[in-house]
Parts: C-alpha cells; structure tokens; sequence
C-alpha cells in the first residue's frame, strides 16, 4: 500500500514538472498564476468601484436661474387656479342653494302727510331736475362735439355758419320798441323824438302780443310804437310794470298788426339761468348790444351768481366777456335758442362799462307772467339769502332766509322784522328758500296781512317770534 501511494506520488510530481516545462517551452502562462492574477485584477476593479465620485459645485447663476424658474412656475399655477376658482365658483353657488339669486320683494313706506312736499319745494325741486337735465344734455353735446373729426378753419367756418342761423332764426321774438315824444322848436312848429331799444316777445295769444322792455325806455312817452320781424308796425300800451325790477310789459292788441307779418312774430323760449348751467357758457347778443337794432355779438357768460339784493326778489346777474355799448339792450340766448338773460347795462361793473351784463331769466319769469295779467304783486321791503342745509349745519343758523337789509318805511320794517332775522314761514306754510317768499308773496294782495314765522338769535340760541304784517 505504501509503494502504491510512493508511486502515485512519484507520478504526480514528475507529472507536475513535465506540464511546467512544457509550458515554459510553449510561453504559455501557469493556469495557477493566471487564476491569482485574475482575483488580484478583480479586487482591484471592486476596489475601484467602491471609490466615491464627488460632484462638481453648482455654479450661482444656475442656483439664481433655477429659483426663479420656480417662482415663475408658481406664479402661474397660482394665476391658472384663480381662473378656474372664479369659472367655477358660481356654478359651485348654485348647485349648493339654487334658489339663493332669487329676486327679493321690496316693500317701499307709504308716504304720509308730513313727506308730502309743499307748492314751493315742488317748484324748487323742479328746478333742481331741470338744471340736472340741462347739464346731462350739455354733456352729451360736448363728447358729440369732442367725436367730430373736423379741424381747424373748416370746423370754424361751420360754427360761424350755426351761429349765425342761430340768430337769424331768434330775430322773430325780438322786436324794437320805440318811444315816442312831441315836442315844438324855435319856430312853434311841432315835432317827434323817436328812441328805439330792444323788446323781447314773452307770449303770444289769439288777441295780443306782449313785449318786454325796461321802463326807463318808455318814460313820458306820448306813444309807444311796436316794430316786428318783417317791418310791421303797431302801437302797444302798457300792460303791466314792476317797479322793483324796472321792467314793464306792453300789451299790443293783434287786430292792430297786419295780417300777413302775424306769422313771423315767435313767441320766446326761456332757458335755465342757474349759475352752474351758463357758466362759462357760450351765448348770443341779439338785439341791440351794440346800441344799434339787429346787431348782434357773440361770447361767453363769466359769472352767473351776483345777487342783485332786489326787494322782494332773488334776481342774479350774468356778466360776460361781451364788449358792447353802455347804452345796449337786448337778450342774451344760449345755443339752442332759449332766453337766458335780459341785457341790463345798470348792473354794469364801473371798472368794465362796456361789458354786457344782464339779468338771469329764471327768476324773471314770475314776475314777467304777472305784469302780463296786469296784477301787482304786494310789497314787503326786504332783501334775503337762502339758508341751505348745509349752511344751517355749518353756522349753527335755521333753514329758511336770512334778512340782509330791511327797507326804510316798509311793512317789514313797520312791523319789527329786523336785519339778521330768519323767516321761516309765512302764515301757514313752512319758507325754505326764497323761492317760496317769492311764490307766496305773487299770491298776496297789496294790503293784506299774513304772519310770518321768525327765528332771532338770542345768544347762542334762536327765539321763535310770529310777526304780524301788512303788505302795500
């Protein structure tokens, strides 16, 4: 057993030799140190492997640029999510109450008696409504005007061209008015004077026309002579006068007028002579505000709110940039044809003489209306502002009218009404502006007497004072 294994082992070992010369004559490698050479590469290659790789630092300017790469994403996801919440959300409102834009019944309170407003405040309400609407109305005409594409000497030659239609077609209401005088010369033998202003024709009836005027034109007249559109001619008497105001309306009966220029005569159409509407507004001189009959001037009105402190009275002056005669006469229209003033050189600013001026027609016209039907309107004697509201809150005073002067041998002053004294009412209605004086005092007669409500400061405080007075 022993030799067996020697020789196995004797064969193994020359066996070994015999392959690493055979290899060695061949240059081939030992499969043993191939396999060690191989497991050496291989750790090295996990070795390898194993190492960490480090990454190079991000640069600032892509840190900057990715940041706002994202505030710009979220920006916009944020924008996209208020579009969709605003498109959904009322479709969201109505699937969870349906019923919830229902309309809703409002029940208004009666009005009782104490809301009722008197004659007075509807015609100063009135007033206000009307200069809204005519401001609204001026507005629009100015953006149509602002529409219009036409410049420069073609658009001046258009308005110049309106403007003159404009006064063409307004001379039907205008007449010239003339004051006849006689008198004698060195030789005994007798003649007339002949002075002529401007008349406005305020209305028009089957049987007469009437024709305003200021009253020192017609003063001592022997005859007073009435010219109208297309020359014809009558003679007209006095139908009423104001001798407040100065102005006097003639009556001219129609049978006296020829037939053929009745046509042509046009009664005049007011307009609104509140200071906010003519204002700075555009206006025609017609008449005679040169001093001659059928000149006419055209320009703009640069106040509208000079209180005239007229007894009895709330009359505005308009003045103008109008440069006429001192002796001029006439009426100032708006663009579209309606009366706004009555040209009045007595109100005239001595430092400007020849500047028209003239008288604002809202507060004419009740007093034109009454010398039409021939009726006088009574007297109290006193001048007066308006107390708004908003004065009252301000200066601690009553609503109603503050007495600015009381006239020498009046009735208010005959019965004790003193300068500073408030009216608040007269008889049983309640005064708010002088508006309502004006109206109540129109529906008195001369020698009637009514009570006015007075308010007197007392200190710091106001007494109630009730005021017996006898209007002439």
């Amino acid at each position: 057993m022993e030799e067996k294994n020697h020789r196995e082992y004797t064969e193994k070992k020359s066996g070994e030799k015999n392959r690493k010369k055979y290899m060695e004559d061949n240059h081939l490698a030992d499969p043993e140190q191939i396999m060690k050479s191989t497991e050496a590469d291989t750790e090295n290659i996990v070795d390898f492997m194993h190492e960490e790789i480090k990454k190079r630092p991000m640069n600032r300017k892509k840190m900057l640029q990715r940041a706002r790469d994202t505030m710009a994403v979220a920006v916009l996801f944020g924008v996209v999510s208020c579009i969709v919440f605003a498109i959904l959300l009322p479709i969201i409102n109505n699937l969870l109450s349906p019923g919830g834009n229902e309309a809703k019944t409002v029940t208004l309170p009666e009005t009782t008696v104490s809301e009722e407003l008197t004659p007075e405040e509807m015609v100063e309400k009135s007033r206000e409504r009307e200069v809204s609407e005519e401001k609204a109305r001026i507005e629009d005409e100015l953006e149509s005007l602002l529409d219009e594409k036409i410049i420069g000497v073609e658009q001046q030659k258009r308005i110049s061209a309106s403007l003159q239609q404009l006064a063409l077609e307004s001379s039907g209401m205008i007449a010239s008015v003339s004051r006849i005088t006689s008198d004698t010369d060195w030789f005994n033998d007798s003649y007339e004077n002949k002075d002529t202003v401007s008349g406005l024709v305020t209305k028009k009836t089957s049987t007469a026309v009437y024709v305003l005027v200021q009253s020192k034109s017609i003063e001592d007249a022997s005859r007073i002579l009435v010219t109208f559109e297309e020359g014809a001619e009558a003679e007209a008497e006095i139908a009423g006068s104001d001798s407040e105001t100065g102005l006097t309306v003639l009556r001219v009966p129609m049978s006296s007028i020829p037939a053929d220029a009745r046509e042509a005569i046009k009664e005049a159409v007011t307009g609104l002579s509140a200071g906010s509407i003519v204002t700075g507004a555009p206006v025609i001189a017609i008449g005679s505000p040169t001093g001659t009959f059928g000149s006419v001037i055209y320009g703009n009105v640069t106040a509208a709110d000079i209180n005239l402190e007229i007894l009895d009275n709330d009359i505005y002056c308009l003045t103008t940039d109008i440069y006429g005669s001192k002796d001029a006469t006439g009426f100032l229209i708006n663009l579209d044809g309606q009366v706004v003033g009555m040209i009045d050189m007595r109100y005239s600013d001595s430092n400007i003489p020849n500047m028209l001026c003239a008288v604002g027609i809202t507060e004419l016209i009740p007093v034109i209306r009454r010398m039409e039907d021939g009726k006088e309107k009574a007297f109290l004697g006193i001048c007066g502002i308006t107390v708004t509201e908003e004065i009252s809150e301000t200066n601690d005073i009553p609503v109603g009218i503050w007495v600015t002067r009381v006239e020498d041998d009046s009735p208010a002053m005959a019965a004790g009404i003193q300068k500073g004294d408030v009216i608040v009412g007269y008889g049983d209605k309640p005064i708010t502006h002088m508006a309502g004086l004006i109206t109540n005092l129109e529906e008195t007669e001369s020698g009637q007497s009514v009570t006015l409500h007075i308010m007197r400061r007392k200190g710091e405080d106001f007494d109630s004072i009730d005021v017996d007075v006898t209007t002439q």
